[in-house]
C-alpha cells in the first residue's frame, strides 16, 4: 500500500506549527506489520545493519506482526520520503506493509 503522497510533509508542517524545532535530532519510530514473525524477522536484520534500533512483536489487534524500527535524526520531508520509500519496499519485499513514522514534537 502506498504512502499518500504529500504526508511527510503534512506531519513535518504540522510539528512545526505546534512548535517542534526541527533542527534538533529527535527519536523516529518506524511502523510495518508482517503476516508471519518470520517475515518480520526478515525485515528487522536489514534495519539492524543500517544501525537502527528495532524490535517485533505480535499485535495485540490482530494476527500480525510489527516490525518497530527507530533513529535518532534531524526530520526533514525529504529524508522522511527516502526512508519511507525504502521501508516500503522492504516491507514488500517481506510480504508486508509500511504504515508510517511518528515523532514527538
Amino acid at each position: 500500500m502506498k504512502r499518500p503522497k504529500g504526508i511527510d510533509k503534512s506531519v513535518i508542517q504540522k510539528i512545526t506549527k505546534l512548535g517542534g524545532d526541527l533542527d534538533r535530532k529527535r527519536h523516529v519510530d518506524f511502523f510495518m506489520y508482517f503476516p508471519t514473525e518470520i517475515d518480520a524477522v526478515n525485515a528487522e536484520v536489514e534495519l539492524i545493519n543500517l544501525q537502527f534500533e528495532t524490535f517485533v512483536n505480535k499485535s495485540p489487534f490482530d494476527n500480525k506482526w510489527c516490525c518497530n524500527a527507530s533513529k535518532n535524526m534531524i526530520v526533514s520531508s525529504e529524508r522522511l520520503e527516502d526512508i519511507g520509500d525504502w521501508l516500503e519496499k522492504l516491507a514488500e519485499k517481506n510480504n508486508g506493509n509500511y504504515d508510517g513514522w511518528g515523532t514527538e514534537v
